[in-house]
């Protein structure tokens, strides 16, 4: 007999990730119970060799519409995943890239097709814009974006591209992409990080965009000038034009002063990735943060 347990569904509902869990719930059109196969950032496998494992039958969920779905849960902060029918040759989905929530799916083993219908069943709050840095502003005459990383991201990559020109839009021109600067933390602690790019140039802006940490990537995301990004694949926010003023250079804290203080939240990051107080750390814009950063304001204290 299958042990079935009540999912109850309220505004209260909402995914956690604190403890750095992921719980994938699926139904098929059909019946059939999927193979289910799981990958993290750094490529390694959590569900089996492919084609996965069969789901298990005896673990579901039943929502408060009366659907069973078959449900597991993986100790990871972000997956990738891919519904199968384990059969020879497949039927199988595209690549779920980035999955950092509790989330669920509708499968066609017949099709290969699958529907993300999260949104019915998990409660979507609103994006705070007041949970963001100050750093977070428009950039007037450039292609820009920002990016709330996990908590444990201690660097960001940036791939842009336009998919018709053929334009690419880092300056490395190679993957990962270009470093992008640290500017400060979520009033929860997580980093966010900005891209600035090129001019603008009229039909040819970027089409896509991801953010990587050298291991762990968002999907293939639509680009949108001015764009807060999450791991998910979430368009946050989009950053108004004529918000926000340009930090003062040096003025890591963002205090509207250039003294010790900065030179001493730069020191916490650097010895131990501490960016509780950092607005933007990077101060000579190389994309890094590092002793030169600590130099140059060294040099402004001192009026040069």
């Amino acid at each position: 007999m299958k042990k079935i347990t009540t999912l109850l569904l309220s505004l209260a509902f909402v995914a956690v990730c604190a403890n750095a869990t992921v719980t994938i719930n699926v139904r098929t059109t059909t019946g059939d119970t999927p193979y289910l196969y799981v990958w993290d950032g750094a490529g390694a496998q959590l569900n089996g060799e492919w084609p996965g494992t069969l789901m298990d039958e005896t673990q579901t969920y039943v929502t408060t519409d009366g659907k069973v779905w078959l449900t597991q849960t993986f100790d990871a902060e972000a997956i990738n995943i891919i519904f199968n029918d384990g059969g020879d040759p497949t039927i199988k989905t595209d690549d779920i890239m980035g999955v950092t929530e509790t989330a669920f799916y509708v499968f066609d083993p017949e099709e290969g097709e699958y529907e993300d219908v999260t949104s019915t069943y998990v409660t979507q709050t609103d994006f705070d814009v007041n949970t963001l840095p100050a750093g977070v502003v428009f950039v007037e005459g450039k292609e820009f974006a920002y990016f709330v990383a996990p908590a444990t991201w201690t660097k960001c990559n940036v791939w842009a591209w336009n998919g018709v020109t053929g334009t690419n839009f880092t300056i490395s021109g190679v993957w990962p992409g270009d470093a992008i600067t640290l500017i400060g933390n979520t009033t929860d602690g997580k980093p966010v990080y900005q891209w600035i790019g090129p001019d603008i140039v009229e039909g040819d802006s970027p089409t896509g965009i991801i953010f990587n940490n050298g291991s762990t990537q968002t999907a293939n995301l639509d680009y949108v000038a001015g764009g807060v990004y999450n791991l998910a694949g979430k368009l946050l926010y989009t950053v108004p034009e004529g918000s926000g003023e340009e930090p003062l250079i040096g003025d890591v804290n963002g205090d509207g002063h250039v003294n010790s203080v900065d030179i001493t939240v730069l020191y916490n990051w650097l010895l131990d990735g501490d960016n509780s107080d950092m607005v933007n750390g990077d101060v000579d814009g190389d994309g890094h943060i590092n002793s030169g950063d600590i130099t140059i304001i060294y040099n402004i204290m001192l009026g040069n």
